[in-house]
């Protein structure tokens, strides 16, 4: 019987202690995932000692993690102060969630260790992976639906037979990326994209004590950065010098607000950005500056917030 590619369900929820399943449900842990790619990855150790030939004899499973991507669209609940299913996955990626009952929901980059278990169901053959941690990076783009395009290692179990349960998505429709409200440094840019990354590195917890000989992964360090690509203006355009801004080693605030129907509003704020060089581009005769940037800490766990209202 064939298997459809299309057929494809991920489901994430965080770990009470990482590195143990936790066993996402259909019904409150379903994402609504694009481009699903997972690979295992076996360290295989070699077996070549001395013999009276030159055959090797068999290699030997070592440690064993999962490599795991997706794309989520970056949408709210539809419920105010209501996380929505992706929520986790973020959490899993070094936010830190607040939830102010009625108002809003609140990720900012965190002061502890969170994993996730990830499930992904492709058409009756079911992976459970644990001790996720992982990257995650914005993609907005005009006209587009928004994306959250997550990378996670995680640890390896053989997978089984198991029948698909029916999921339940967040029942919001995503915003696309038109009519926001953007900013940076008080410029309102002509914007033609704009790409942020938590610049997390993920790290293995070796661990000879655990069938896979790793307990979990964690994010060691992260050097969030971004890239905005938007229309070229003079210097002397109001607020919008950014060679200057370069060469002085001035910061900028970025701020962005997606939306306008309560549980599916997306803020998007950074306070302290540090401009590298902007390069030159060209878009149908059209010049544009493609311009990155660092993000860095105000006063601490601030460099990037999500709000969704």
């Amino acid at each position: 019987m064939s298997l459809y590619t299309k057929k494809t369900v991920v489901y994430g929820v965080l770990e009470g202690t990482p590195g143990t399943d936790q066993v996402p449900t259909a019904a409150a842990n379903a994402v609504e995932a694009y481009n699903v790619a997972l690979d295992v990855v076996g360290d295989m150790k070699e077996r070549a000692f001395g013999d009276t030939d030159r055959s090797h004899e068999a290699n030997i499973r070592g440690k064993t993690m999962v490599d795991l991507s997706f794309d989520v669209e970056l949408k709210g609940s539809g419920t105010a102060a209501q996380e929505p299913n992706w929520g986790p996955l973020l959490e899993a990626c070094d936010r830190t969630l607040v939830t102010n009952a009625g108002t809003n929901c609140i990720y900012t980059p965190s002061t502890t260790i969170k994993t996730a278990s990830i499930h992904v169901n492709i058409d009756g053959i079911q992976y459970k992976v644990a001790g996720c941690a992982g990257e995650c990076e914005i993609d907005l783009i005009s006209g587009e639906i928004p994306m959250l395009k997550f990378a996670f290692k995680g640890v390896y179990a053989l997978p089984t037979d198991t029948a698909c349960s029916a999921p339940t998505f967040d029942s919001t429709t995503a915003q696309i990326v038109k009519g926001t409200t953007t900013t940076f440094g008080n410029y309102a840019a002509i914007i033609e994209s704009l790409n942020l990354k938590f610049g997390n590195s993920i790290v293995e917890r070796p661990d000879f004590n655990q069938t896979e000989g790793i307990l979990s992964y964690i994010v060691g360090d992260r050097k969030p950065t971004g890239t905005m690509v938007c229309e070229a203006v003079l210097r002397a355009t109001t607020n919008a010098d950014f060679m200057l801004y370069f060469n002085g080693n001035t910061s900028k605030a970025l701020s962005m607000v997606l939306g306008a129907t309560a549980g599916n509003i997306v803020t998007i704020t950074a306070p302290v950005c540090k401009l590298s060089s902007p390069k030159w581009g060209d878009r149908d005769g059209i010049r544009t500056f493609e311009i990155p940037f660092q993000m860095a800490r105000s006063v601490g766990n601030d460099e990037m917030t999500i709000t969704l209202t």
